[in-house]
Parts: C-alpha cells; sequence; structure tokens
C-alpha cells in the first residue's frame, strides 16, 4: 500500500538520484538503454542503502522503493504529483 510516508521517501531518494545519474551519464557519456540501467543499478544501491539502515529489514518496501524511485527519476510516474492530486481531492 502506497502511503504518503513512502511517497515522501521515494520523492526524496529520486531527488538523490537523478544527480547522481546525470553525472554518472556525463561522465561515461552514455545514452539510451545504457542511461536506463545505470539509473536503475543508482536506484537499486540507494534503496538498498535506505533499506539497510533499519532493521528490520523489509524487503518488500525494497521492491517498491526501487520500481516508485526508478519511475519516478526517469519522469514515467510522477507519485509528487499523484499525491498532491489526491491531497487536494479529500481536502474539496
Amino acid at each position: 500500500m502506497i502511503t504518503p510516508q513512502l511517497v515522501a521517501e521515494i520523492l526524496a531518494l529520486a531527488s538523490i538520484v537523478v544527480p547522481i545519474t546525470q553525472a554518472v551519464k556525463k561522465w561515461v557519456k552514455v545514452e539510451g538503454t545504457t542511461a536506463l540501467i545505470i539509473c536503475a543499478i543508482v536506484t537499486i544501491l540507494l534503496a538498498l542503502w535506505r533499506i539497510l539502515s533499519v532493521q528490520p529489514y523489509d524487503w518488500s518496501k525494497f521492491i517498491i522503493l526501487v520500481i516508485g524511485v526508478f519511475l519516478e527519476s526517469n519522469g514515467i510516474y510522477h507519485f509528487g504529483s499523484y499525491a498532491i492530486g489526491k491531497m487536494v481531492k479529500e481536502e474539496g
């Protein structure tokens, strides 16, 4: 289940993944599928760091974080607009 706290974690990690991925892509000079693979690797490493920092380890949350951060950092799905839209609907 996607909670506001999980959306906040996804957005926070995505805001870290994007500049790291951009720097690596520029340094290695890659585009296309290779750039997506680099983004996936950076996403997995940061999500793993986040999950391993708190015990007990929640591997289902790890999978959700990896998928969510990858989608958000590549602009495929924007969790921030989903969360804001949901809040606006609840308030109105």
